[in-house]
């Protein structure tokens, strides 16, 4: 399945106009169309320089359809007069528990647009309408299999190396299965969005979810589920696809087939995706509200899209359940290309990366450092396959599945765990994977379901000799004595490590000049050792040109989740040598222009953004100007800053140029380097060697076009150092 563009929402961002004035008392606005009032000619003409810019950037999509929200409240009469307004119709409302909606905040309907109507016209005339809060193309999505699937060998059992490896690593179901083998008798409900199920199939017929409440009304709420490809209750697999995860998930044991992580469970067949393996945006949050609707405890998505859909992220962040995506199949970075949902910042998702039996990441398998967070087995896994047959296929779209049976798994268990509790279950238990892939995800890790499930309730014990000393006026070291699992016995899985110029407090009540652990900024460490060994470690840090005093604060995490208290200290470091710094107070030494302006963000202070008010506008072209620089005596100069950036990728981007001369093409403004898409908070350090022994100034110009706008550019602790040398006489 596939839900694939990187680029941030179409039409959410597009400018907006006011809302219209409310009409008279006797028809409220939401109760009838525009009607006279509305002049869609008009409006056309009046966006037409939009509608063109954003024509191209729109591909992967169902042509002349778009997904519209409207504000809450609106009618069903309303809604058939704003389609009426554009001279379409309403192909679906997509329908909504009560919870599920009031969380929505708003109506989404998937409209049918005139003939002479593009998708862009449509967006960007639908942007200046009051009535919408957002429209967006409908985004189609596809299956993120990586193998056409294979007739199985004979020997099954041998085969599902996913579950029992002898010869490398799995997943720890033997360990698993001691504690849980999951529950069908008011268990979690696995709702499976995908190519649909072989009800049939005699490894998955026994746990197939069956509609307690079907609406006889509804043509598509059917026994097992729902087919919005077609439009009907039947969710048959007609691919292979969706059959193959739901026996990941849960096939039945000791039937002679193979056997799934949950031997009981409920398997909801959502069909969302055709015969080919391809769907829209719009099946997909019908699919979501569905499942939701029917009490679906947990979503499968082995399906995506680069598209950023505004409409699935809010679907998914409105639904209670929790969603296990896949990363994708492209071998690429999600930090720096998305692959949607999965890659949505929203803590009811899990994205899921692909490993091979011999604990290497597989190389089409995306990652992301900071937006994919476990893997899990995706190479030539054995599972059941439609007409009774089973078969190995590959691809993270088989990684995803294995997550989500683990999480059935866990919420057998403990019916009481909400959703931050079985994604911290999860992504704490990992085993750890070689340091080459383990820095490639959240985790660090690969998933073992036998920890997952574990029974623990003590927590590491504190580092209570934790200690910072500075080496120099950018190094600091670390030393404690390492806790353990339950205690000081056994070994955490993994500390969590953070430091701020102001003072940390461990206890939930932030006072004035102090920060939260959670909000001062992160740094890596590696994995703890046994408990009572001891431990050191060296950690780089943004120099200062004069003293500056940093505060420490470190926790160790068992394999559950469970947290050790905060143990503090704090260490004051030399002033090192730089050639420019932003002071922390006082005067900038940035000159702003147009809308970039300074704002304080908690554990950071103050820090330059082109979007003070929290948003960009479009047609930008604004630059933040440092005065000069003087590198006359310096040697190896090097530009140092933070950034988080959230642009349209490609389109909008800030540039960070130098003034200075080069032999070849005189004194002028050079781009050194380009800040565009999505990530949070990291380091660059650029080189400006080229430029020793002049007088430079640096500059951080953002420029966008007038289609799309997102959160914008962020920018902390700019320095220039080096080494201070006479440069020649």
């Amino acid at each position: 399945m596939r839900i694939e563009s990187l680029s941030p929402t179409c039409s959410a961002f597009l400018p907006r106009a006011a809302a219209p004035a409310a009409p008279p008392a006797a028809e409220t606005a939401d109760s009838v169309s525009l009607g006279q009032g509305f002049d869609l000619q008009a409006r056309l003409a009046s966006t037409a320089e939009v509608a063109a810019n954003l024509e191209p950037k729109l591909q992967n999509y169902v042509p002349g359809e778009v997904l519209v929200k409207l504000r809450a409240g609106t009618t069903a009469q309303a809604i058939e007069g704003f389609a009426t307004d554009y001279g379409a119709s309403v192909a679906r409302k997509i329908e909504m528990s009560a919870a599920m909606a009031a969380r929505f905040e708003g109506e989404l309907v998937q409209l049918k647009l005139p003939a002479t109507m593009s998708t862009a016209q449509a967006m960007a005339a639908m942007a200046e309408d009051g009535r919408v809060a957002y429209a967006e193309p409908n985004f189609r999505i596809k299956t993120f299999e990586r193998k056409p699937p294979k007739l199985p060998p004979t020997d099954l059992t041998d085969l599902q190396w996913n579950l029992r490896n002898s010869n490398g690593v799995d997943v720890k179901a033997l360990d698993a299965w001691k504690i849980t083998t999951g529950v069908r008798e008011n268990g979690p409900v696995v709702a499976v969005l995908d190519t649909g199920i072989d009800y049939n199939h005699p490894d998955l017929a026994s746990n197939m979810w069956t509609n307690p409440d079907p609406d006889l009304g509804d043509p598509t709420d059917g026994i097992y589920g729902t087919n919005l490809v077609e439009d009907t209750g039947d969710p048959l697999d007609d691919h292979n696809h969706g059959t193959h995860c739901a026996g990941i998930i849960g096939a039945a044991a000791n039937n002679g087939g193979v056997v799934g992580l949950n031997w009981n469970t409920n398997l909801m067949a959502v069909k969302v995706l055709d015969s080919q393996g391809m769907g829209d945006t719009a099946d997909a949050v019908a699919a979501l509200a569905y499942a939701t609707k029917k009490g679906a405890r947990i979503t499968n998505n082995s399906w995506g899209t680069d598209e950023y859909s505004q409409a699935m992220k809010d679907a998914l962040a409105a639904s209670p359940a929790l969603h296990v995506c896949s990363a994708g199949n492209d071998g690429w970075d999600n930090d720096t290309h998305p692959s949607y949902p999965g890659s949505f910042d929203l803590d009811n998702v899990i994205s899921v990366a692909s490993h091979n039996r011999r604990n290497q990441l597989a190389p089409s398998s995306n990652r992301g450092a900071s937006t994919v967070h476990i893997a899990a087995p995706g190479v030539a896994v054995h599972s059941t396959l439609k007409q009774g047959q089973w078969g190995a296929l590959s691809g993270t779209s088989m990684a995803a599945p294995h997550v989500a049976g683990v999480a059935a798994l866990i919420a057998s268990k403990y019916p009481e765990a909400d959703n931050a509790t079985i994604k911290t279950r999860i992504m704490h238990s990992v085993d750890r994977m070689p340091s080459n892939d383990a820095d490639l995800l959240i985790s660090n890790g690969r998933l073992n379901a036998g920890r997952a499930l574990a029974e623990d309730q003590v927590a590491p014990a504190a580092m209570v000799d934790f200690a910072a000393r500075a080496l120099d006026a950018g190094t600091v070291e670390l030393s404690w004595t390492a806790s353990g699992d339950d205690g000081t016995l056994g070994s955490a899985v993994r500390y969590e490590l953070r430091y701020s110029h102001l003072p940390i407090t461990a206890n939930n009540e932030v006072k004035p000049g102090e920060v939260g652990f959670q909000d001062a900024l992160p740094a890596p460490l590696e994995a703890p050792q046994e408990g009572g060994t001891r431990e050191k470690a060296r950690v780089d840090v943004r120099p200062s040109g004069k003293e500056q005093k940093l505060y420490w604060g470190l926790r160790a995490i068992d394999k559950v989740g469970n947290a050790s208290a905060i143990s503090l200290s704090s260490v004051t470091l030399p002033a090192g040598e730089l050639a420019f710094e932003e002071p922390e107070d006082g005067d900038s030494r940035f000159t702003p222009e147009g809308s970039w302006g300074l704002i304080s963000l908690a554990g950071r202070g103050r820090v330059w953004t082109d979007s003070p008010q929290g948003g960009y506008v479009g047609k930008r072209n604004d630059s933040l100007t440092s005065t000069g620089i003087s590198l006359k005596d310096w040697k190896n100069p090097v530009l140092s800053f933070d950034a988080k950036v959230n642009t349209e990728k490609k389109y909008d981007t800030c540039e960070v140029e130098v003034y200075g001369r080069k032999w070849w093409g005189g004194t002028k403004w050079r781009p050194v380097a380009s800040l565009s898409g999505i990530h949070d908070w990291k380091g660059y350090q650029v080189s400006l060697s080229d430029y020793e022994g002049q007088d430079i100034k640096i500059r951080f110009r953002f420029r966008s076009d007038d289609s799309r706008d997102f959160d914008g550019v962020y920018l902390d602790n700019v320095v220039v150092s080096g080494r201070q040398d006479q440069v020649g006489g």
